[in-house]
């Protein structure tokens, strides 16, 4: 009788134990999907918050404020303003359930249905703007032909630095001096990844003077170099240690400051400068 009742509750501790560790690998994928779908949902120019409310609500249903403002972690008067914001948007509808006003999610389907129409529309306006750059450039006058120095603070704003050396006309190589720790301690890998891609894709090579250290030899290996149209000259890292990036291309000079805690560049458009700067690459390039 005892060894009867010991293995019925051994089977119930096991069943208990099955179930528990069962709702632990739920909870896992779903926190990962949730984070998926979270960086899916940035570019669509949602701020944090109103991912947060959004995921919330897709994840209970209709509801009301006081539920999916628990369920998101912010408080009531937040809530309001965050589901104006995504109603104005189009991602949320106020529906009424037995004369509770309650808010939900709408369906995948009319996401993908509200993208494709601002696709429609940017195309449109892509065209027309095409049309009217040659008015444009009349306008202007070659002003943006003399020398200039701009200046960029902040995550964004050393991102456009580092895509200005794509998106400016008549690049036919990029020449850097760059730190690969703090390429990676400024820039996220996805971010980094998606630069060099667009780079080869655009066939424009780049060769780099870079410290040896070990984070760079393991990102900038041979064949990932081949591959992605970079030649890389290592030197000492314990003597030259860069704590910036500089990137010489066409009539531009760019530096910019990696420290995470403060980051800043400035873009130099002169040609004479260019010139002088891709001189002195070339001579420290044939030296190493």
């Amino acid at each position: 009788m005892i060894c009867s009742e010991l293995s019925f509750t051994i089977k119930g501790f096991l069943a208990f134990a099955i179930s528990f560790v069962g709702a632990i690998i739920s909870l896992i994928v779903i926190n990962t999907m949730l984070k998926d779908i979270k960086k899916l949902l940035i570019p669509m120019g949602l701020s944090e918050s109103e991912i947060n409310v959004f995921l919330a609500m897709v994840q209970v249903g209709p509801e009301a404020i006081s539920r999916i403002a628990k369920m998101a972690g912010h408080n009531r008067v937040s809530v309001y303003d965050i589901l104006r914001r995504l109603s104005e948007k189009g991602l949320v509808r106020q529906i009424t359930r037995g004369g509770v006003k309650k808010y939900e999610a709408v369906e995948p389907g009319v996401i993908l249905r509200k993208l494709n129409e601002e696709k429609e529309t940017i195309e449109e306006k892509l065209v027309v703007f095409k049309d009217l750059r040659p008015e444009l450039n009349a306008l202007y006058g070659g002003r943006y032909d003399q020398p200039s120095v701009s200046f960029y603070e902040g995550l964004q704003g050393v991102k456009n630095i580092l895509l200005d050396t794509l998106e400016t006309h008549g690049v036919e190589e990029i020449l850097s001096y760059a730190s690969a720790d703090y390429l990676k301690a400024g820039f996220e890998k996805d971010f980094l990844e998606k630069y060099w891609q667009k780079r080869v894709s655009m066939k424009i090579p780049s060769r780099g003077i870079i410290p040896a250290t070990s984070t760079a030899k393991s990102i900038f290996i041979e064949e990932k170099n081949i591959r992605e149209l970079r030649r890389v000259k290592f030197v000492l890292a314990e003597k030259y240690n860069f704590t910036n990036e500089i990137d010489i291309y066409a009539d531009k000079v760019s530096i910019i400051s990696l420290d995470p805690k403060n980051l800043y560049g400035v873009i130099i458009k002169s040609e004479s400068i260019a010139n002088t700067q891709r001189s002195i690459y070339e001579l420290l390039w044939s030296l190493l």
